[in-house]
Parts: C-alpha cells; sequence; structure tokens
C-alpha cells in the first residue's frame, strides 16, 4: 500500500528531526563509556525507526503517537533535570538560553507536532478525548510526580 504524500514528508520530519537528535545524542554521551547511556540508546532507536514505521499505516498510528510522545516527556524531563541539576549560584537570561538543554529540548517537543498532525491526517475528526493539549498535559504531570518521586525518595 503507498502511502499518501502529506504523510510521507510528515513522517519523514520526524524521522529526520529523531535522527538528528539521536546523533547528537550520541556524539554528546556515547553508549560505550557509560552503561546509562544505553536508555537513551535504545530510545533513540525506537524514535528513528521503529515509530516512522508505525506511523505508516493507519491501524498502528496511535501506538507510534504514543511511543513518540512518551519519549518525548520522558526525554524533557531528563535533560531538564541535568541542566538544572548543574545550575551555578547566578544565573543569567544568557546562560539558561546558550548553557542549558533549553535548545535540545525545544527540538525535542517539535516532534510532538509533527506526530499529532500525522495522527490527525488518519484521523480528521480526532480520536475523541484522548491525545489533546490537557491529554498530554496531564500526562507529562504524572511523569514529572513519579521522577521527582523517584530522585527524592531514592538518592
Amino acid at each position: 500500500m503507498a502511502i499518501d504524500s502529506k504523510i510521507r514528508g510528515q513522517i519523514l520530519a520526524l524521522f529526520l528531526i529523531a535522527l538528528g537528535g539521536w546523533l547528537l545524542h550520541l556524539r554528546i554521551h556515547p553508549s560505550t563509556s557509560d552503561p546509562n547511556n544505553f536508555v537513551p540508546l535504545i530510545s533513540g532507536i525506537i524514535s528513528v525507526f521503529i515509530v516512522p514505521i508505525l506511523f505508516t499505516m493507519k491501524r498502528t498510528s496511535i501506538i507510534a503517537y504514543l511511543l513518540n510522545g512518551f519519549s518525548v516527556i520522558v526525554g524533557t524531563i531528563v535533560m531538564a533535570h541535568f541542566s538544572l541539576s548543574g545550575l551555578p549560584s547566578t544565573v543569567t537570561f544568557s546562560y539558561l538560553m546558550l548553557k542549558t538543554t533549553l535548545a535540545d529540548i525545544a527540538i525535542l517537543l517539535s516532534k510532538l507536532f509533527i506526530a499529532h498532525n500525522i495522527l490527525m491526517t488518519y484521523y480528521p475528526t480526532g480520536v475523541g478525548r484522548f491525545f489533546t493539549t490537557g491529554w498530554w498535559t496531564r500526562h507529562f504531570f504524572y511523569a514529572v510526580v513519579i521522577y521527582l518521586s523517584g530522585h527524592f525518595l531514592w538518592r
């Protein structure tokens, strides 16, 4: 079955952003030097290869959307924690803009919007009350609470 050209371009955009972010992450944090870097390695493989393949079919597009969304949420939380844990005593606006992972998070968040466009191409009337901005906001909040609980309880 041939993929519609409108969806093909969006899947290619999602693939290229995921590939660029994954290669950047591999350059900064190679998985061979630290076993903790295997989680981003596996997440990158899923984001770059599995999610675009799942998006090529309507019946698996919701699974792709969920995998993409949760990888964005987890990546955002972990990168924000990484930046916030190393803040200097005096923080300036330029420090926040140029010396933190804010740019990386902005690139990562763009994956949410591209995936949403792909899903809405398959389901133009939506998929009910799921996958709205409020739905992702709630799940982002839940993930933050779980992450912070683990961070403070198991230091």
